[in-house]
């Protein structure tokens, strides 16, 4: 365990700093699910710090339900907490963490008015060179980073828009409650990625770490599409969930040759 590396000259209790290096080695898969981490004694030689503080940041974790005991064999990795995405329906972000119990938050990095170039103006079913916000946001669940969202949509549609980002989280909600348009249903298309440098550094991965990236085109009650978006999630925290049913006329061939 290499990467514990202290500094005992820092205004963070050392207790904490274990529990940070542990809790980053275990989001980082440098750990993983059901392996066992070393023994008070072993942590406790190994950073030079007394046992009594090692025995506090595992149980800190513990706690958290980052870590859990078995009598008579030691401390094992929890399995890592996962978002469960339900595919047939659509909700927000805040929404969806929620109805979870987790404590959904968003970190805006830049919103900014840009035209359109050729993809997103197809995506938004609007001319090149439309004005259109261009929303970056990392999404976080409990305060732990799992995606980063670029999301497009019209400024002649939503206008002030950029104005309200900062007052409500959800940007469904201020669709629905604001400017009457309601997301009805999205198509979306999702495959395995790797992040690259601005990615690792805003979800605190390593760069070319497995991702989920996505794409979403979001329409309203009248079919027109309203927001645009890209999407990186970490891998391994993000289940996805969908109900899949057999072509009608499959099954009464099945049945008409049974």
């Amino acid at each position: 365990m290499d990467f514990i590396q202290l500094d005992k000259n820092s205004s963070e209790q050392l207790y904490l700093q274990i529990r940070r290096i542990l809790l980053k080695a275990i989001r980082e898969q440098d750990l993983l699910p059901g392996q066992r981490i070393p023994s008070v004694t072993e942590l406790s030689d190994l950073t030079h710090v007394a046992r009594m503080t090692v025995r506090q940041a595992l149980q800190v974790l513990i706690d958290e339900g980052w870590l859990y005991t078995v009598p008579g064999k030691g401390t094992f990795v929890s399995e890592s907490p996962r978002i469960e995405q339900n595919l047939q329906y659509l909700s927000g972000w805040t929404e969806e963490i929620s109805a979870q119990g987790m404590v959904p938050s968003t970190r805006v990095i830049s919103l900014n008015v840009l035209p359109a170039d050729k993809m997103v103006a197809n995506r938004l079913g609007v001319p090149v060179g439309t004005r259109v916000y261009c929303l970056v946001r990392v999404r976080l669940a409990d305060n732990f980073p799992v995606s980063l969202e670029k999301t497009h949509l019209c400024c002649d549609a939503f206008p002030g828009l950029d104005k309200m980002i900062d007052q409500n989280p959800s940007l469904y909600h201020i669709l629905r409650e604001k400017y009457q348009a309601y997301p009805i249903r999205a198509l979306q298309f999702i495959e395995a990625g790797e992040a690259d440098g601005v990615t690792a550094t805003l979800l605190e991965i390593p760069v070319g770490k497995a991702v989920m990236t996505s794409e979403r085109i979001t329409y309203d009650a009248n079919g027109r599409q309203i927001e645009y978006t890209i999407g990186v999630t970490r891998a391994g925290f993000l289940r996805y969930k969908t109900e899949l049913s057999a072509n009608s006329a499959t099954v009464r061939e099945f049945i008409v040759k049974s």
